[in-house]
């Protein structure tokens, strides 16, 4: 029997995750999702369209079926006896939306009167090996060049499980400044043509060092600039013929998980 192959990952490929989406164990549709870690606690991040199963410009259900989704089925690695991780179809955690009496368990945030398309699930506990995306990012990052034409990557599930449960990772350009806010709102433009499956990827500048920086007394090394620069929800007018065309994504920027977080752990 051929011996089965150990490969190498970058530590962004770790940080994404596959999301079946579900009405109890019905399957509504997929996406993906992403893991922080913020005052010791991890919290699942993804769209707030894909836990409301609400179009969050219009509120009006996305499923055919007119279903809305009560659990994400999020699928994890695990770690084998030899140190090595992988993934299995029967390997899973799932993350409820709604407790026994339907208050919704994720943060939410509304601005001028507007739903910021994110969505964060407050986690007490885990299953398998979880990757936050601060611990993917190099050292030496503090301060990395981040502006309009920069490229970045959207790393998520375009096909579903075609490429199994490693992420692709699409190329973007940074398409308006990104220190100003779109419509009011604190998100930015990415030109890029995806598909559904990468609502709730992160976003990160992944960009070849001109020199290798490293520290043998903090024993760090960097060979990238690295930066987590948000979360992307999809295609403006991805169902209008006019808009669509644009090939224009929403990034919404990571002070919004900070936002939330703080309003909802006063």
């Amino acid at each position: 029997m051929e011996a089965e192959k150990v490969i190498t990952i970058n530590p962004y490929s770790l940080t994404s995750y596959y999301v079946d989406i579900l009405f109890n164990d019905k399957k509504l549709s997929n996406a993906t999702c992403f893991f922080t870690r913020q005052n010791e606690k991890i919290y699942l991040v993804t769209n707030w369209h894909v836990v409301s199963g609400r179009n969050a410009d219009t509120n009006v259900v996305m499923s055919p079926t007119g279903g809305v989704p009560n659990k994400l089925r999020v699928y994890v690695p695990k770690q084998d006896s030899n140190s090595t991780l992988s993934f299995d179809d029967d390997f899973y955690m799932d993350v409820d939306l709604y407790d026994e009496d339907e208050n919704r368990l994720w943060y939410e945030k509304q601005e001028n009167g507007r739903m910021i398309d994110v969505a964060l699930v407050p986690l007490k506990e885990t299953k398998g090996v979880i990757t936050t995306i601060e611990e993917a990012e190099e050292a030496f990052n503090e301060k990395v060049p981040f502006e309009i034409t920069s490229e970045i990557f959207i790393i998520g599930f375009p096909f579903g499980k075609q490429t199994g449960y490693i992420p692709i990772w699409k190329k973007a350009s940074v398409a308006s400044e990104p220190e100003l806010d779109v419509e009011n709102l604190p998100y930015f433009f990415a030109d890029t043509a995806t598909r559904t499956g990468m609502s709730g990827s992160p976003v990160v500048l992944y960009k070849d060092r001109p020199i290798t920086m490293i520290s043998e007394k903090e024993r760090k090394v960097s060979r990238h600039w690295t930066k987590f620069v948000g979360v992307y929800s999809g295609r403006i007018g991805a169902d209008n013929e006019t808009k669509g065309d644009a090939q224009l994504g929403r990034v919404w920027k990571p002070h919004v998980i900070q936002e939330m977080i703080a309003c909802n752990n006063k």
